[in-house]
């Protein structure tokens, strides 16, 4: 469900620790340092999903999984 206009901008301590679980996940899963740009990266694509409306836990990891910065194609 997106967020009410008054709810935009405002996290709450629950939604940051599931956005800091995704992003330690993904940088595990991508083997990103925490402290590099591809990390840096990272964390601004899960805010942005977030800011955007995407609350799910399990969505926000997939959509940060498929877009992960060093990601190849095959």
């Amino acid at each position: 469900m997106p967020k009410s206009v008054h709810d935009r901008g405002v996290m709450k301590p629950a939604d940051i620790a599931m956005l800091q679980r995704i992003f330690d996940e993904a940088c595990k899963v991508g083997n990103v340092d925490p402290r590099s740009g591809g990390a840096r990266e990272i964390a601004l694509t899960i805010l942005a999903l977030h800011n955007a409306g995407m609350a799910d836990e399990q969505t926000l990891r997939d959509a940060v999984c498929f877009h992960r910065p060093d990601a190849k194609t095959a």
